[in-house]
């Protein structure tokens, strides 16, 4: 079970480095902050990914300590402009939300330099750095599925009156999803941290919850960026049936 855990994650973090390869391309033909910064995150959580579960799936002990604290240094800082594209496309002119991204961006620097001081990384539920780190990359979870779901309920009263494209409602939810997804895999993070901390191996339950919530996250971020046609007839035919339109 664990092999498959380390499997799903190696699946999904090459789709990430897919997806941020379409986004930073887009945004070279749009110069647009949202397609470069959402791109960024994918290229950072992807390279986190693989180079975090490659050497469990083959079965070696890990990287050189250099390389080790490196790779945790990838997505701490890939975190940030995640951090922000929510604020630019959610909350642009929002005070707190500028308040919210430097918090929880504070939060991944002070940690990060915490965790990787000592040259090892204590992922345990008694390492209060670690509490710090999770906060701070769960943050951005929590966030973007709250925004997501709002502007889902907005956007889908506005497509009642012929204002906005079903497919671009159907993107709301799916973010919304996602946003749920990763919330949920942040929350495996403390039970691998709670089997850690109690010397035991990583539990069946851990390694189902992130597998799955991995797998989830890759088919809503197909399904909400890259559309394949029979989803998006599906969408359109769904949003003008007589059901859907009461």
């Amino acid at each position: 079970m664990e092999e498959y855990a380390y499997l799903t994650s190696i699946l999904a973090s090459i789709f990430y480095l897919a997806t941020s390869a379409r986004l930073l391309r887009l945004h070279r033909r749009t110069r647009e902050r949202p397609e470069c910064l959402l791109g960024l995150y994918f290229a950072c959580s992807g390279l986190y990914y693989l180079a975090y579960n490659v050497p469990s799936l083959l079965g070696f002990d890990g990287w050189p300590p250099s390389i080790g604290l490196a790779v945790e240094w990838v997505y701490n800082l890939g975190v940030l402009p995640y951090l922000l594209f929510i604020r630019l496309v959610f909350r642009p002119n929002d005070v707190w939300a500028v308040g919210l991204v430097a918090f929880a961006s504070g939060c991944l620097l002070v940690a990060g330099v915490a965790l990787t001081a000592g040259g090892h990384v204590d992922y345990s539920l008694d390492n209060p750095w670690f509490l710090t780190q999770w906060l701070g990359y769960t943050i951005p979870c929590a966030w973007i599925g709250c925004e997501a779901v709002l502007d889902w309920r907005s956007s889908g009263k506005r497509a009642r009156l012929g204002l906005v494209q079903p497919l671009v409602v159907n993107r709301y939810l799916l973010l919304a999803l996602f946003g749920a997804s990763q919330f949920l895999a942040c929350l495996s993070d403390l039970l691998f941290a709670h089997d850690i901390s109690n010397s035991e191996a990583v539990s069946l339950v851990t390694n189902v919850l992130l597998g799955g919530t991995e797998a989830a996250s890759v088919v809503l971020l197909w399904l909400a960026f890259f559309p394949p046609d029979f989803y998006a007839g599906w969408i359109a035919r769904r949003a003008h049936s007589p059901v859907a339109a009461e």
